[in-house]
């Protein structure tokens, strides 16, 4: 089963960092299901958007299995959020 999550619906076209906080329930709620975060409308996702939006999670989650079951879409670079998701800075 996979929950799709607009975040442009969540969080809005103008958000800040900490926007990801309205996000990170819903992840951590859908445990066994797999959930889609689709970005469409969204120009730029910083780096620390994911940070904080995956931090608890990759500290209580196995990386490999929790990032099985979070999937992004219409994400214009996946390069911020590889960093976070990979763990590296250097992509």
């Amino acid at each position: 089963m996979e929950k799709v999550i607009n975040v442009k619906k969540v969080i809005g076209e103008e958000f800040s960092c900490e926007d990801a906080l309205l996000l990170k329930r819903d992840i951590l709620n859908s445990k066994d299901a797999v959930t889609v975060l689709d970005f469409d409308g969204i120009s730029d996702v910083p780096t620390t958007f994911f940070y904080n939006l995956f931090s608890e999670l990759l500290y209580t989650s196995n990386r490999t299995e929790a990032f099985e079951k979070i999937k992004v879409k219409n994400l214009i670079t996946m390069d911020n959020y590889n960093k976070v998701v990979l763990g590296t800075a250097v992509m």
